[in-house]
């Protein structure tokens, strides 16, 4: 059932809202906190469908972590050239320095790369590569360019929250000017501080759950204060 706030109300109309808000949101770009103390298996089902299934013409943007498994994220249907799919690896400052050291081994894929440094290079890489989404598609249509943002646990362990809120704000406007669709992982439950600090940069957040054996999620668009209820998290 879709309920406004903590009340319960005609759910035919606020069935009618929450769509007709989610039709608009990816019509005009949106941005989503996903968060939820899960497996992050459940995490990457529910970004896989965010991404866009396999059929849909797609220009997938993922920024993750060194040692985060691609296979577990992109359907292997899914184009892996640098015109539909890139891929980021980010490491921060602190960590880059410490892996050059090291003696780390560079990313060898037309469509994947390391990226070391800290916030203003990581945000640069990733408009990069929206720009040239866009020049390749001579102007990207509503929805086509979807990103999975997985780095932000990385970014709040290093940096300043104003730094990450900066940051993020930032990041979500520009997909949100390419009517593209963002969403970024933020494991911990949506009442958590941090959450609820970063909640209004976003237009929805969705909640992941585990009910048992079954895996759930929940919306809640911010600007409408109305939620969609548990419904199941498919594979």
């Amino acid at each position: 059932m879709v309920s406004r706030g903590d009340t319960d109300t005609s759910a035919a109309e606020d069935t009618s809202t929450f769509q007709l808000r989610l039709d608009d949101l990816k019509r005009r770009g949106s941005s989503l906190l996903v968060v939820g103390s899960v497996p992050n298996e459940l995490y990457s089902r529910a970004s896989r469908q965010m991404l866009g299934a396999p059929t849909e013409p797609r220009r997938r943007l993922t920024v993750m972590n060194e040692s985060a498994s691609l296979d577990s994220r992109l359907h292997p249907s899914i184009r892996r050239s640098p015109e539909w799919t890139r891929v980021i690896r980010y490491q921060t400052l602190e960590r880059s320095a410490a892996a050059a050291s090291a003696g780390g081994t560079p990313i060898q894929s037309a469509y994947e790369r390391r990226v070391n440094g800290g916030l203003g290079r990581l945000g640069s890489e990733i408009s990069k590569d929206i720009e040239n989404f866009d020049s390749l598609a001579n102007g990207m249509s509503p929805a086509e360019l979807r990103v999975a943002f997985d780095a932000l646990p990385s970014l709040l362990a290093n940096y300043e929250r104003k730094e990450v809120f900066r940051f993020l704000h930032a990041m979500t406007a520009h997909v949100r000017a390419q009517k593209g669709m963002v969403h970024v992982w933020s494991p911990g439950e949506r009442t958590d501080e941090v959450n609820r600090m970063l909640a209004p940069l976003f237009d929805a957040v969705v909640e992941l759950d585990v009910d048992g054996q079954n895996a759930r999620q929940r919306w809640h668009l911010r600007d409408i204060d109305v939620s969609s209820g548990w419904f199941p998290l498919e594979d």
